[in-house]
């Protein structure tokens, strides 16, 4: 560990449950003064801020927030900054997937994903940068996803969510890193959380546990796109590198899906 979380002061959405309590724990194990929990499930959060606050007294703070919408989204890193006055890093975590053939998505699952899976990191994003530019340094996470990277057959309204967090965080990158602002975005395939509902996680699932390390070690070396785990990055080479064989894997992907919903009612 290279010491970069420490003394920091963070803002995590999502964070009562899944990757962004994972993220907020090991936020605190690296040493971080103050991390602001922000999460629209109010007994999750109290629930888990409690539980925290007795491991690491005055260094967790609940914010409700519901990231899509724009004020309570303001109020969560407002609140982190006035901490101490200065705002370190903000994760931009909260999110939904979503996996439905074509004929059962409506326009209003559309508008619903692109504002909490995109909004909400634009909100987040938005509302940090600011801040970072006007105290000269900051480093800004966001969630992203394997299917920002590639094609997914039945995933086209999350990827087009994912897809464009991806592209706007590398932009932001380039853009202000002159002026000591550090972006990350990171790209997961499957995480074993609340994510998957009542559907068991694939095998090549990896825990909470496992992803958050990856990520922070990976965020430590300065690391734009964070792409896990090797599964993914298989995949993301097979789609730059290799078309064919890819075309060939997400063909016989889309095959499975489909005989499943006919057969299950569910893609897996």
């Amino acid at each position: 560990m290279s010491g970069y979380f420490e003394h920091k002061v963070a803002a995590v959405t999502g964070a009562a449950s899944g990757l962004g309590l994972g993220i907020t724990e090991e936020l605190l194990k690296r040493g971080a003064d103050a991390v602001f929990m922000g999460d629209f499930n109010e007994e999750g959060l109290k629930r888990e801020s409690d539980r925290l606050n007795t491991q690491y007294p005055g260094k967790v703070f609940p914010v409700l927030t519901d990231v899509t919408k724009l004020e309570q989204v303001q109020k969560l890193i407002s609140d982190a900054k006035e901490h101490s006055g200065n705002l370190d890093i903000v994760f931009n975590n909260a999110g939904t997937g979503l996996t439905l053939p074509t004929e059962k998505i409506t326009f209003d699952m559309w508008k619903f994903i692109i504002d909490l899976n995109l909004m909400g990191v634009i909100h987040g994003t938005y509302t940090a940068i600011p801040i970072m530019r006007e105290q000269g340094f900051g480093h800004i996470v966001n969630t992203g996803s394997i299917a920002g990277k590639i094609p997914v057959p039945y995933q086209a309204v999350y990827a087009a969510t994912k897809s464009a967090v991806i592209s706007m965080t590398e932009s932001l990158q380039y853009e202000l890193e002159n002026e000591g602002l550090n972006f990350s975005v990171f790209c997961p395939a499957n995480v074993r959380t609340a994510i998957f509902g009542g559907i068991t996680p694939p095998a090549d699932s990896v825990s909470v546990e496992d992803a958050v390390e990856y990520i922070f070690s990976e965020i430590e070396k300065g690391s734009l796109v964070i792409v896990f785990p090797e599964s993914a990055r298989s995949a993301d080479y097979l789609y730059r590198e290799k078309r064919d064989e890819f075309d060939k894997l997400m063909k016989q992907l889309a095959d499975e899906r489909r005989e499943n919903y006919r057969t299950k009612g569910t893609y897996c």
